[in-house]
């Protein structure tokens, strides 16, 4: 009995969310996204530390919940990110490949969306950093998960979608035996991008 009385609400709200015209009147839009990142960790060890350069590709769907106005935006996509540095002559990059899952809020505002939420990260590499003033290697330095809040703008001009977004980690990425090296550090990521809308 306990059950039915904690079903019986949900059952009711699901059988208005779906009966409402907006929501059944909505179609679901599935799409490719692929674009440029500038990134960066906060590591306040690293040696002359700028950002690296690199891609992300993926796909996502775009899912009403009113008409023209709110819909969620799951998105799958490997990211590229990282972290440039000068140890002693010429430039080192850090390397780091993630697998993120995001799930964004968008704002429909005439042909743009305003996009916020969070994501989560998996470490799909697993870079070493080498002590170069004491010229070992850091071996599983690296935390295998992130999570963080994304913002961003879209704009939509029919089924192509160009979009600017700023992804911040929350997590602390070093593990143990890395932090005497590198400090604590958190991923930053800015992205522009562009899409398709099948």
């Amino acid at each position: 009995m306990k059950s039915t009385t904690f079903n019986l609400p949900v059952l009711a709200f699901m059988i208005c969310f779906f009966s409402d015209p907006s929501v059944s009147d909505a179609q679901i839009q599935f799409g490719i996204r692929a674009g440029l990142n500038a990134t960066n960790v906060s590591f306040e060890k690293l040696p002359s530390k700028s950002e690296r350069y690199g891609f992300h590709a993926g796909v996502f769907a775009d899912i009403p919940i009113t008409t023209d106005f709110l819909s969620i935006q799951p998105e799958l996509s490997f990211s590229t990110k990282g972290a440039a540095f000068k140890p002693l002559t010429g430039r080192q990059t850090l390397n780091m490949s993630y697998v993120d899952f995001l799930l964004p809020v968008a704002f429909k505002l005439s042909a743009f969306d305003l996009q916020v939420g969070p994501f989560a990260s998996y470490l799909a590499t697993t870079p070493d950093y080498t002590v170069y003033n004491e010229n070992r290697v850091v071996v599983d330095g690296f935390k295998k998960y992130d999570v963080g809040l994304l913002i961003g703008l879209a704009f939509n001009l029919n089924k192509i979608v160009i979009g600017a977004r700023y992804n911040q980690g929350f997590v602390d990425v070093t593990t143990d035996n890395a932090r005497p090296f590198l400090g604590t550090g958190k991923n930053a990521v800015a992205q522009v991008s562009l899409g398709y809308k099948f």
